[in-house]
């Protein structure tokens, strides 16, 4: 049986919103904005549902659709997706859902580690696929924000239809908070399931906050705090409408990208017509959400439904990855029966820790063994990731901190501490960074981080601690 996703509110919205004023007011946009039309984004949405029986196999379009790295390095999560180029979700590929138990469809899984340096790939030899679908009931907790700016003023109308249109395709037991920014944020509707109470909020505040500046990265720093104290079980997901246009925050991408990273948040960023993309698409990349381009309310529409069907129809893919604090390609592959070739999704995901701004601190596995300052085999791939980092940013300088517990005396644990910042530093120099891009200090057991009176704690001390100096 075909699904389909049309609730009655839908029709509803979508007809007080197709007024010749709001449709012109965005058409007209869309006559200006034909030179920056982006080819390069796929407009290929997702609209309903049909069994791979039924689908022609020539047709069929694979995409790892979202990626996550929270429980890096034990586990990575993709959510793929598998759909024809009519808009329908293909299923019965995976179980619970599987008609053909006998075929696989899910064939292979390789990993390319690294831009720069020793670039290679290595196979996944074990992987699970879970599908989900309609008898699957997944509540997500949303946080929709709406660019208010002057460079919006134009499509005020538009937009404001839009955020209720978004609120009105929202599933029974999500929970969605709204709010609008310009050159200050407010929160429009706090997390809330009644999606009627919602609605009233945004109308009854409509033209309240515009303003002339667009400050767009504080807006997304404010809104993933609206997720604090709920659960970690729910997932989270927040949506931008914006052009991009940012004049105002202090706040940097890479700000934004770590914040939603720590707070597991995964943004999904919608650009308007003439509108500035390379922000907005750094951050759905490495945040796990994804990127989208609209032009005329039909697509803002197509869109929409794109994000509400793509968070409950995909297969779920998870496996071990290999420890490698860098940059990671996915490849995946998919091979159907009466397709000659067979299809390869490719994804990427960051796992370097280079993603905050100066003074960001961060610490990865690097092991000695006792009371020496060699580095051990083991720990080769994790300065292949950080020295590939920085050779494919040339501007990030570092310091690097040894630590120690508190066996032994103060002198000893000093000169280790330093020994093994220098290992550490003349390891990286080796594998091609620049020494003057590597500063070293050593602090022995004075700067613990957990208690020195437990095997366990006294392992966290041991540790080497990165420092980022520049970008």
């Amino acid at each position: 049986m075909e699904y389909r996703f049309i609730p009655l509110l839908i029709l509803m919205v979508l007809a007080a919103c197709s007024g010749s004023q709001h449709l012109t007011e965005y058409e007209l946009q869309r006559q200006f904005m034909e030179d920056d039309y982006d080819s390069t984004v796929s407009r290929n949405y997702i609209t309903s549902t049909l069994p791979i029986d039924s689908a022609d196999v020539n047709k069929i379009i694979y995409d790892l659709w979202r990626l996550e790295t929270d429980q890096y390095p034990e586990n990575i999560k993709i959510y793929a997706r598998v759909y024809d180029s009519l808009g329908h979700f293909i299923t019965n590929m995976a179980d619970p859902y599987k008609k053909d138990k006998d075929y696989n469809y899910f064939a292979k899984i390789d990993e390319g580690l690294g831009k720069i340096y020793n670039k290679r790939t290595v196979n996944i030899p074990k992987f699970t696929v879970r599908e989900y679908g309609a008898n699957d009931s997944i509540p997500y907790n949303i946080m929709l924000c709406v660019d208010n700016s002057g460079s919006m003023s134009g499509v005020f109308n538009t937009i404001m239809d839009g955020a209720e249109l978004f609120t009105s395709m929202k599933f029974k037991y999500d929970k969605l908070a709204v709010a609008t920014f310009s050159d200050d944020f407010e929160l429009r509707a706090p997390l809330s399931d009644n999606t009627n109470a919602i609605i009233s909020l945004l109308r009854a505040k409509r033209k309240q906050g515009l303003g002339r500046f667009s400050s767009v990265n504080e807006a997304l720093w404010k809104s993933i705090d609206i997720f604090e104290g709920t659960s970690d079980s729910v997932p989270r997901v927040m949506a931008i409408f914006t052009d991009g246009d940012e004049n105002y925050s202090k706040k940097e991408v890479e700000d934004i990208i770590q914040k939603a990273r720590d707070k597991n948040v995964h943004v999904f960023c919608v650009a308007f017509g003439y509108s500035k993309d390379d922000g907005l698409k750094k951050i759905a990349k490495y945040t796990g959400g994804k990127f989208y381009k609209a032009y005329t309310k039909e697509e803002l529409t197509a869109i929409f439904r794109d994000i509400y069907m793509s968070l409950r129809f995909y297969y779920f893919i998870q496996y071990l990855p290999p420890k490698y604090y860098g940059t990671h390609f996915v490849y995946s592959q998919l091979s159907l029966p009466g397709r000659a070739d067979s299809l390869i999704a490719e994804g990427e995901y960051d796992v370097s820790n280079f993603w905050g701004g100066e003074g960001n601190q961060f610490v990865v596995p690097i092991t000695f063994d006792f009371n020496k300052s060699d580095i051990k085999p083991e720990s080769f791939e994790i300065l292949d990731g950080i020295a590939d980092q920085m050779l494919s940013n040339p501007k990030i300088k570092i310091e690097i901190q040894g630590h120690t517990d508190n066996i032994g005396t103060v002198e000893i644990n000093q000169v280790l501490s330093e020994k093994r910042a220098n290992s550490v530093k003349e390891a990286l120099v080796s594998r091609g960074i620049e020494a003057q891009r590597i500063r070293t200090r050593g602090f022995g057991m004075t700067m613990p981080v957990a208690n020195n009176d437990t095997e366990e704690g006294r392992a966290k001390n041991r540790r080497t601690q990165f420092v980022i100096l520049a970008k």
